[in-house]
């Protein structure tokens, strides 16, 4: 954050920087806690590692030629803005034009990982399935919380093994989202803050507050279960030592708010900041706006498929019943910390259903899997009969998650919720023996080094490295350039004729310029050693406008479009009243595309120095609302058409035009 903000994200500069934060915490005075000892490996049920360990081998090798078309957004802005803070070595503002204007102004901290794992190779190699450690993480955080909770380390496994093998968690660690880290982070200021409460120590607060801030400075909808948080932090009395959490918040969440504020007026930009019904920061936008889409319902009777999506529909079927029971159990053994925790993912709940505009997106409520898994622990008694039925009973119900079956869970929901309540495996059908095998080398490892802690960390490595090796080589030879699809996972929609432009992007341009326009999915166009630099270029003479610059304009009238308009504000997927002046009601203004000059949009290419021009078909999102040819392509595509001297055609799909543009093709024109 400090060497991109200081214009010099540099892998030198970052490596200095680094090094200079892991001496100081090295050298930093302190002790090591003795409260929880090492357990030896022989007290993890052996099965459950066998059947955890085979799947995170399977999602590396998957993610290796799959990723990052596994997720949407990963194209749609994450990958693309950390690959331009690369490129540019500094953080700045990236427009998102054809989608939600709110990801340009969005806390970046995920990004951030992102791009330090770009910077070394100048590559995705890693990047791509960045979330993966973060999966891990999280599922250690769910770990310490459950034995914080008096759970042995056998008991505690299980809420993590569930955790990971929740489909929406499977889906995100193969892929280049921020939505997992934010989970994870949410995880581990619980517990730090658990850890706080309990201990009141400055230490353990300032964890917390840290915690807090790197939760807090990932995504917006971090802000919606702070109180969650908040109340865990003043479960027993106010703590006056709380203060220590403060640092810690402003350093790592408060800079990407500040920014905002000064740069676009509001903290929460594009929305605006209103307490009690009074504007504290104007945006470009209010709530009211945010809630006119089509994916905000009132309809309670969809949330139990919207419960089911979160968890994923398989471990739904297992969870609940188990979840309901140990949910009892817990809140017997008094409010703190059982109580408390049991609490937690019950109050996010109401929190997700009315904080959030968009409160149909399962995947808001991603902070909440982790906590929600914490009961299983609590199913265990001290009959060795009885556990030795719940030890098998759950190791049956992970390998029921990675087989699944071919049927749904009951119910009728709308066309955006299509295979919601699918109970598919996480495992394609046809790898099914392939990862029995890998599941029962892990198991005989464990058998082998289970009374050997000391060799147990180094084998398990070794088998589970040679496994995702063998898998990630195997799959090209097994199945195509393109890999063999190992995880069953929820395809992202993207046309093939993106699919096709894409790769004949990667094959036929490099070291270049490319200006997209249509839809925004740049980030494939930046090449896998990210090579090309894509932009989105104004069509008006506006060439350095980002969207704030426009909505300032538009609301003191320094901007006004000449009629007709090239484009109108709209909601999402649905209209808004149509009237003159500053709108406050409109989730997509679309400032950037009312007004369209092509002479202006011809010199803007040429000082960006642009040398291909990337034209998709507007999505269903855009083109009732934004000027389009026949042929459903922006205005920009008839300017090109009408130029053959200075834009040649050479690639074309019903989807996808690409033009080449430079001094070459005038020459030759």
């Amino acid at each position: 954050m400090v060497a991109g903000a200081a214009g010099y994200l540099r892998l030198g500069g970052l490596l200095t920087l680094d090094a200079a934060i892991a001496a100081t915490a090295i050298a930093w005075p302190g002790r090591r806690s003795t409260r929880f000892p090492q357990p030896t490996f022989d007290a993890f049920p052996i099965a459950a590692v066998a059947i955890v360990a085979a799947f995170i081998a399977f999602a590396c090798a998957f993610a290796v030629w799959r990723a990052p078309l596994t997720l949407y957004d990963s194209v749609s802005y994450h990958l693309h803005f950390a690959a331009r803070w690369v490129q540019d070595h500094t953080i700045a503002i990236i427009p998102t034009p054809f989608s939600d204007e709110a990801q340009a102004y969005a806390p970046g901290n995920g990004e951030l990982v992102l791009a330090w794992l770009m910077l070394p190779w100048h590559s995705d190699a890693i990047a791509r399935m960045g979330q993966l450690p973060f999966a891990l993480f999280g599922a250690l955080a769910v770990y310490a919380i459950a034995r914080r909770m008096d759970r042995s380390p056998a008991e505690a496994v299980y809420p993590s093994a569930f955790f990971l093998l929740s489909r929406p968690i499977a889906e995100q660690m193969v892929g280049a989202n921020v939505d997992l880290i934010c989970a994870s982070f949410f995880a581990a200021a619980m517990y730090f803050t658990i850890v706080a409460v309990h201990d009141d120590r400055r230490c353990d607060w300032t964890l917390a507050g840290i915690a807090i801030g790197l939760y807090a400075g990932t995504k917006y909808l971090a802000l919606v279960y702070l109180p969650v948080l908040v109340l865990l932090a003043c479960a027993r009395g106010v703590r006056r030592r709380a203060l220590w959490a403060i640092p810690g918040i402003v350093a790592f969440a408060l800079p990407w708010y500040a920014r905002n504020w000064i740069v676009a007026g509001s903290p929460i930009y594009p929305a605006s900041l209103a307490v009690g019904g009074v504007t504290i920061a104007r945006g470009a936008f209010t709530r009211a706006a945010m809630m006119n889409t089509i994916f905000h319902t009132t309809d309670v009777g969809l949330f139990p498929a919207m419960a089911a999506h979160a968890v994923g529909p398989a471990l739904f079927v297992v969870w609940l019943p188990c979840a309901l029971a140990g949910w009892t159990l817990m809140l017997r053994r008094g409010w703190w910390p059982t109580g408390a925790i049991a609490l937690v993912p019950l109050v996010m709940v109401p929190l997700y259903w009315f904080g959030f505009p968009v409160n149909v997106d399962a995947r808001f409520l991603m902070p909440a899997v982790g906590p929600a898994m914490l009961p299983l622990a609590f199913l265990f008694s001290r009959g060795r009969r009885w556990n030795t039925a719940v030890h098998v009973a759950y190791t049956a119900a992970l390998a029921w998650l990675v087989v699944g079956s071919p049927h749904s869970l009951p119910g009728t929901v709308p066309w955006f919720m299509s295979g919601w309540l699918a109970l598919d495996g996480l495992i394609r059908t046809a790898y099914l023996p392939p990862f029995a095998g890998v599941a029962a080398a892990v198991g005989v490892a464990c058998l082998a080094v289970r009374r050997s802690p000391r060799l147990a960390l180094p084998v398990l490595t070794s088998v589970l490295a040679c496994a995702s090796v063998t898998l990630a080589i195997g799959a090209t030879k097994w199945c195509g350039e393109a890999g063999c699809e190992y995880l069953d996972t929820t395809s992202p929609y993207i046309r093939s004729g993106y699919l096709e432009s894409w790769q004949w992007v990667s094959q036929n341009v490099s070291n270049a310029t490319i200006a997209y326009t249509g839809i925004n999915l740049p980030y494939p166009l930046t090449g896998e050693r990210l090579t090309n630099r894509v932009v989105y270029v104004n069509i008006d003479g506006r060439a350095r406008w980002r969207f704030h610059d426009y909505d300032r304009a538009f609301r003191s009238g320094r901007f006004v479009p000449d009629p007709p308009r090239l484009a109108e504000s709209s909601g999402e997927l649905l209209p808004v009243a149509q009237r003159a002046g500053p709108r406050d009601d409109a989730l997509r203004p679309r400032y950037e595309r009312m007004h369209g000059n092509r002479d202006a949009w011809v010199f803007n290419l040429e000082s960006m120095r642009v040398r291909y021009l990337f034209v998709a078909m507007l999505s269903a999102y855009e083109i009732d609302y934004v000027w389009h040819n026949e042929r459903g392509f922006p205005i920009e595509d008839e300017w090109a058409l009408a130029d053959p001297g200075r834009f040649r055609l050479v690639y074309t799909n019903p989807q996808v035009h690409i033009y080449e543009f430079d001094d070459a093709v005038r020459a030759r024109g």
